[in-house]
């Protein structure tokens, strides 16, 4: 077969979701299948067409928009005339990828990691959340073939938000067994990076500070703690946390220092990932304090790591969290203040224990294969 992906991003742009595309596409090409990759350029080496690690690349000098790409038709119709089947990614490239495999009657596919909905109100003021969930309305309603969700929730909440009569087919996103080995590249030690003795336990947030991590919720149980007069002598809620969201970092920072948060709250800037691999494997316990989750990556990766996980149930979490976990109902402070009081007086008794999940490349190349073949036969 002929595919042609239509993206926003690839190799060797950084992300979740090109990580995906290209386990994806090189998994294709070692079953035979010719593949072409349309993406936005990264920088001035990867621009125009390129052979990648035996990918067929072509980079465009694409304009972005609220960090999307801008995709016009002109660039990419060569290549879908040219394909069998059309694939494209949420967002911007779905409506011309959409139109034109129609224009030319080729098989589409579209794959979406997460749908808001109606979540856009939980995190956004009113007027960005309007604009937001009309957007994905109209992403969400172009006429593919296939949709293909990265989860079995991503999948109900297309069918509930985006219309019952789309053929939603679930194949989950593929996740090597973390190779915890990176981390001896790195000497960094966790208690010294946030300036702890060796009595303190504990509880280590990671990644971004954007609306949806459910830092406020995290934020707000913590003060539950302190109001109920829990024990916190010896117990420490670590953030390492990435630079933007500027705007939302600040605004968290703040509300810590406004509620007199700065002695059992402690906040550090992003690391490499063979120091944030080090951090992790020393901290007592992970929190996932999500609100919504399509996947749940590094969540995920956590467990691979044999951590003890505090997560909420938002999204795809607990299809994909495993080990030693404790489950709060999401965007409820209280259920996590009980969680973490629960962790603080009990210790490991606290935990529940869910068993092994695996994620293999061959089973998400195969799901993407079947679909295809649909198409096929």
């Amino acid at each position: 077969m002929k595919i042609c992906f239509v993206l926003p991003h690839f190799y060797p742009y950084v992300g979740g979701g090109e990580r995906i595309f290209y386990d994806m596409v090189k998994g294709l090409l070692k079953r035979g299948h010719e593949i072409r990759v349309l993406a936005r350029n990264v920088g001035e080496e990867y621009m125009g067409h390129k052979t990648v690690e035996g990918m067929e690349v072509y980079y465009f000098p694409w304009k972005s928009l609220f960090g999307h790409p801008i995709v016009p038709a002109k660039d990419i119709e060569e290549h879908v005339a040219w394909c069998d089947i059309v694939h494209a990614s949420i967002f911007t490239p779905a409506f011309p990828a959409s139109r034109l495999a129609r224009k030319y009657k080729k098989p589409s596919v579209l794959t979406v990691h997460e749908v808001r909905g109606p979540k856009w109100f939980w995190v956004e003021d009113f007027i960005h959340a309007t604009g937001f969930y009309l957007y994905e309305q109209f992403v969400c309603r172009q006429p593919f073939d296939v949709y293909h969700a990265v989860s079995q929730a991503t999948r109900r909440d297309i069918l509930a938000y985006c219309g019952k009569h789309k053929n939603v087919v679930c194949v989950y996103n593929a996740v090597n067994e973390m190779d915890t080995s990176i981390a001896e590249k790195s000497s960094l030690n966790l208690r010294d990076y946030f300036g702890l003795g060796d009595t303190q336990r504990i509880f280590l947030y990671y990644g971004r500070p954007g609306q949806t991590k459910g830092l406020d919720v995290y934020q707000e149980a913590i003060r539950l703690l302190q109001t109920r007069g829990v024990d916190l002598s010896d117990i420490r809620f670590c953030f390492i946390l990435g630079a933007e969201p500027a705007g939302l970092r600040r605004k968290f920072i703040n509300s810590i220092h406004k509620y007199g948060l700065d002695d059992k709250v402690l906040i550090r800037d992003s690391l490499r990932r063979e120091d944030l691999c080090r951090c992790i494997l020393q901290a007592d316990y992970v929190v996932v304090p999500s609100v919504t989750e399509g996947f749940g990556l590094s969540a995920l990766e956590a467990c691979q790591m044999g951590k003890k996980i505090i997560s909420s149930t938002g999204g795809a979490l607990t299809e994909v969290v495993y080990g030693d976990c404790l489950f709060f109902e999401n965007r409820n402070s209280k259920a996590l203040a009980d969680r973490l009081q629960s962790v603080i007086e009990k210790g490991d008794a606290a935990f529940d224990h869910v068993p092994q999940r695996s994620f293999p490349y061959e089973e998400m190349v195969d799901g993407i294969e079947n679909i295809y073949k649909t198409f096929i036969n």
